[in-house]
């Protein structure tokens, strides 16, 4: 790990840099024992590094499960489609017709093959999923197919999942060799066709397009762009499918136990293995899906031009209170590095104070020693600072990259869904009982049994009604709904229907309210039915069970580690589902800079502000599956997903850093008076310091017992501390001087002697520098106890005295020094 490994190096090198130094301060005494705060960085970097490779790793696993997972959860739903498919054309009445007729036949009936073959045509003309469609004679003769010129004999009689569909149990999942398609193979699903008694007269056979959806969903998780690769792996762990068969060949049998590690061919990859999550109670074929990438590519950034470039991350995410993104461990460190940095500046501090004036020689080294101690914790802490920063970023980009990511998969899932009710309501305008009954020549009932039947196969339909040119209901698909017979159907997609031009057009309704669906808003499709002459005699109404169906879309596209929800918007911020329940459909909600204008298809990432927290939101626009470029009619119908997730409240502006106090160079003595040390310290935004000689040290370890009734009454006395078996007042300074500031727990303790027998602890919120001036460059301020010291720039120090500090502390004055003699 690149970044993680450039951390560890200048830890490292620091850690190296400062075993000299705490040598050289040893050997020569001028520095404090620094050896606990050494350990103390050492371990605490030794936590951030293992905090940096386990979260990176993390980060990695977590894409990989999501790929994984999303792989094996958009392919199940598509397969349950075909499982309905299968049950609803096995019962067609032109293939059931055929395969009866030819139970007498020695030769299936050319024109009669010809005129079926030509509905398979039309059939797949709206469902392009399938590659084949075959009907079989209950001895394994091929009775008519879509694929012309292949051979029309095949040894299927004897293999298990031909003698289970000619038990008529149901559909049958086949996943191998093709029946009459040699050296294929793929996906097969099949079903009994049964004749008007009741008896086996054959077996239908859709053959899915495995190999072309497989790149489709391959394609649409990005697989191609990343180092390593997608796979499906059966109950064997054989791979069926791959992104990548160099990689990961198809039919190679992998370790069972495939994550978090594989090891195949002689490489070491990460591995993470997702089980179908299952929808409407089918759970595909018993496949797994498995991404991978190898262990030496793992953390490699994406080549550049190969459409996996990260984008970039929005503004003004430092002032966000990412917190919660982070574990107690992580949330830990930065306050824990400031507690060692602040512990470093106290040592320092004390040693400033106890640098011998006898040696100028010894006081410059030792200057120099603490300065150079010091410049290296900075730099220490500077390291963890970056390293905290990067992973707040990477951390930050894996949040907006996820709900990118699965809001394109939200409206993907939908595009799909929506394609299949297209395909659905324009096929089932086909069948010769619905046709026949519009055009009376025949009885409702017998169209009420094909529409119940159609319904119990697709329970994705509250309701299907069938009406006739003046929109009035002929036949519906559930009891329930016998009152709408007679009654006429005002709404939009009725007249749309009944205009379509032909057996590929379909209409849709706007998402809005309808009465077939109680009064909610849903789609409804439609799709007109022509009698032998070509002319239009009704329509057939879909109604989309939208309420379950979008909020269950929304639900497997949404990471279940993921704290937020994920809505389906419409272009003019309407919305049409959410999994927060609490949300009303149809109802305005907080939208991405430019929803209205955003292309089809197009996707990215923002932060909006939703009752004052800021939330990261990745949002799609539909960009339609297969042959439809949208499942609407109309630009201004489509909609689009969002994936929302919290980030944090919004921080007020940061307060400008305070510059660090810089004395002025002492450049020689003017007259006999000896130069005034300072122990400078500061209180909010402003410095300020005592003599040295009223200065005794800086504690570490303190602990402050509280006064009763102290906040009340004297807010700046907070307590007590224990210093040398005495009991000091403590005196917060800025409360003294009316600066209000946050309150720090660990601030800085310094201990003062106002005189030979009184002392006082003040509370600081920062040591500074100990540096000398030369009494005449102080400037007496008015109030006449106080004067000022001028640094480089526009810094000014104000001199207090520790004699004046503790009349805060005590109603009685101190006695005036005695005077040297």
């Amino acid at each position: 790990m690149e970044t993680v490994e450039e951390h560890r190096e200048n830890l490292q090198r620091l850690q190296g840099v400062w075993d000299t130094l705490a040598l050289l301060g040893q050997m020569s005494g001028a520095v404090p024992d620094i050896g606990s705060t050494r350990r103390a960085f050492e371990q605490l970097g030794s936590t951030l590094l293992d905090a940096l490779a386990t979260r990176t790793l993390a980060h990695l696993r977590d894409c990989l499960q999501s790929r994984a997972q999303v792989a094996i959860d958009v392919l199940v739903r598509n397969l349950f489609e075909r499982t309905a498919d299968v049950g609803f054309l096995a019962t067609d009445s032109e293939l059931r017709a055929h395969a009866q007729q030819c139970a007498g036949e020695p030769q299936p009936d050319p024109q009669r093959r010809a005129a079926l073959e030509a509905r398979f045509r039309e059939y797949v003309a709206k469902y392009s999923v399938y590659d084949d469609i075959l009907v079989l004679s209950p001895h394994g003769q091929v009775l008519a197919r879509l694929m012309p010129g292949e051979p029309d004999t095949a040894a299927v009689a004897d293999q298990p999942w031909f003698a289970q569909a000619l038990r008529g149990s149901g559909y049958v999942e086949h996943a191998g060799a093709l029946p009459l398609q040699p050296g294929r193979s793929g996906l097969l699903y099949a079903h009994a066709v049964r004749g008007n008694g009741g008896a086996v007269v054959g077996v239908l056979c859709l053959s899915f397009r495995f190999e072309d959806e497989m790149q489709r969903i391959f394609g649409q998780l990005g697989a191609q762009q990343h180092a390593g690769a997608l796979a499906l792996i059966d109950a064997q762990a054989r791979v069926v499918a791959s992104s990548d068969p160099w990689l990961l060949p198809v039919g190679a049998v992998l370790p069972q136990h495939a994550q978090p590690r594989l090891r195949f061919a002689g490489r070491e990859m990460v591995a993470a293995l997702a089980r179908p999550t299952g929808y409407e109670g089918y759970g595909g074929p018993g496949w797994r899906a498995l991404a991978v990438v190898p262990a030496d590519a793992a953390f490699e950034p994406p080549l550049p031009g190969q459409g996996a470039e990260q984008q970039a991350l929005p503004p003004d995410l430092d002032r966000i209170d990412t917190q919660r993104l982070f574990d107690a461990q992580l949330q830990a460190i930065g306050p824990q590095a400031q507690r060692i940095e602040r512990g470093l500046a106290r040592l320092l501090w004390n040693g400033r104070l106890r640098q011998s004036e006898d040696s100028l020689a010894g006081a410059a080294f030792a200057s120099t020693l603490l300065g150079e101690v010091g410049l290296t914790g900075e730099r220490l802490r500077g390291v963890f600072d970056q390293a905290i920063a990067n992973l707040h970023r990477s951390t930050l980009a894996a949040v907006f990259d996820r709900v990118r990511h699965h809001a394109r998969l939200a409206i993907d899932i939908m595009d799909r869904n929506l394609y299949e009710r297209a395909n659905d309501v324009r096929w089932w305008a086909l069948d010769g009982v619905l046709r026949a009954t519009l055009a009376g020549q025949a009885e409702v009932p017998q169209a009420e049994a094909v529409l119940a039947h159609i319904n119990r196969l697709y329970t994705v339909y509250t309701l299907l009604v069938l009406v006739d040119l003046q929109g009035q209901v002929v036949a519906v698909s559930q009891p329930g709904a016998a009152h709408w017979r007679g009654q006429v159907i005002d709404e939009p997609w009725v007249a749309a229907a009944l205009a379509c031009r032909d057996s590929q057009a379909h209409a849709v309704s706007r998402h809005q309210p309808s009465a077939l669906y109680e009064g909610r808003s849903t789609y409804v499709f439609g799709a007109a039915l022509r009698d032998a002459q070509q002319r239009p005699v009704g329509a057939i109404g879909i109604v989309f069970d939208g309420a379950p169906q979008f909020t269950a879309m929304l639900a497997d596209a949404m990471p279940r580690d993921l704290a937020g929800c994920a809505q389906i918007v419409t272009r003019s911020g309407l919305l049409v589902a959410s999994t927060d329940a609490t949300q009303p459909v149809g109802q305005p909600v907080p939208l991405p800079p430019g929803w209205g204008q955003l292309a089809a298809g197009a996707s990215g990432a923002c932060v909006i502000d939703i009752n004052g927290v800021a939330h990261a939101v990745g949002y799609a626009m539909a960009g339609g599956y297969r042959e439809y470029p949208v499942a609407r009619t109309d630009a201004a119908d489509d909609v689009g997903t969002l994936v929302i997730t919290p980030l944090g409240r919004r921080l007020p502006a940061a307060e400008p850093p305070v510059l660090p106090f810089e004395a002025r160079p002492v450049t020689g003595r003017r007259g006999r008076a000896p130069l005034l040390r300072v122990a400078a310290f500061r209180l909010g935004d402003g410095w300020f310091g005592l003599p040295i000689e009223q200065v005794l040290q800086a504690p570490d370890g303190v602990r402050v017992t509280p006064l009763p009734q102290a906040r009340s009454l004297r807010p700046h006395l907070p307590g007590l501390l224990s210093y040398e078996d005495a009991l000091l007042p403590v005196l917060d300074v800025a409360l003294l001087r009316g600066i209000h500031r946050p309150p720090v727990d660990d601030a800085p303790i310094v201990v003062a002697q106002a005189g030979p027998q009184h002392r006082l602890a003040l509370r600081v919120d920062e040591l500074g520098p100990v540096f000398e001036v030369h009494p005449d460059d102080l400037q007496t301020v008015p109030n006449g106890t106080e004067r000022l010291v001028q640094g480089n720039g526009r810094h000014m120090l104000t001199l207090l005295d520790a004699r004046v500090l503790w009349q805060a502390t005590s109603d009685r004055a101190l006695p005036e020094p005695t005077a040297s003699v």
